[in-house]
């Protein structure tokens, strides 16, 4: 999949617009949508996203935890099938931008062909923009637009990015993982000064606004490049810290090399 960093013309596409924070079950659905317009018509689909989650420059104090990085983000949309994923660097402009103008943003870097869209996303100042808005324009410039519905799962349990946040923060990581339907991982590394041979627990370095789970112990499997490795991590509520118990051993062939913590039952609260 190709990740576009700067704006670039492109010919025809598809573009699913969305946050696509966790690239959950109900942003699948989507993506399938937009998947199987572009292979009946023979164009590529672009995902088309921001860099950090638009609350972040519009009101921080109020911006959530993210569930993946760009580039968990970016590998989870490969996954799916996307063929391209365009990155607009979220900035107070973006964010003070009118939606029309938006929209004509959008339609002066691709030969739109559609758009696809969930039922409540919003764009353009104040956010402005909605799903009947883009159908408006749709049927103005002649470009189809796909608005996917809310997802639930069978019990009725709404599947979408806040709801999962929930989950996750409360340590019901399996409950998570379904509405996710994936694992959920945490990306970090061991620095290389923490190995020594008296250490039983070694720190790992995470993305800051990453949502880590309630405060307790997990079971956890720690994946590399080159291995996988089981080991109990400890997540401090209080501050964030994440730590992990592993053979000193293991420690120091991976330390200062990137992992992915899977998390799976919470085997003590803090």
């Amino acid at each position: 999949m190709k990740l576009i960093w700067q704006r670039e013309t492109a010919g025809a596409r598809i573009v699913a617009l969305g946050t696509f924070d966790g690239v959950h079950r109900g942003h699948r659905e989507l993506l399938d949508a937009a998947i199987r317009y572009a292979r009946e018509n023979r164009i590529p689909m672009r995902v088309c996203t921001f860099d950090r989650h638009p609350l972040e420059v519009i009101r921080p104090e109020f911006a959530p935890k993210i569930l993946t990085t760009i580039p968990e983000r970016a590998n989870l949309l490969a996954q799916a099938g996307a063929d391209e994923t365009a990155l607009i660097r979220f900035r107070r402009e973006i964010a003070d931008m009118e939606p029309e103008d938006f929209l004509a943003m959008l339609r002066e870097t691709v030969q739109l062909r559609a758009v696809a869209a969930g039922w409540n996303y919003t764009f353009g100042r104040k956010g402005r923009g909605t799903a009947d808005m883009l159908r408006e324009d749709g049927k103005k410039h002649g470009y189809d637009v796909l608005i996917q519905p809310p997802v639930t799962m069978e019990d009725g349990t709404p599947v979408s990015s806040s709801v999962i946040r929930e989950k996750i923060a409360s340590g019901k990581i399996r409950e998570a993982e379904e509405l996710l339907g994936h694992e959920y991982e945490i990306s970090g590394r061991i620095p290389d000064e923490a190995v020594t041979t008296e250490a039983e627990e070694f720190p790992i370095r995470v993305p800051e606004r990453k949502q880590l789970p309630a405060g307790g112990t997990y079971s956890c499997l720690v994946k590399t490049h080159g291995g996988l490795y089981a080991a109990a991590v400890n997540v401090c509520g209080e501050d964030g810290t994440v730590t992990a118990r592993l053979l000193p051993e293991t420690a120091a062939d991976i330390a200062g090399k990137a992992v992915r913590l899977v998390l799976m039952d919470r085997l003590h609260m803090a």
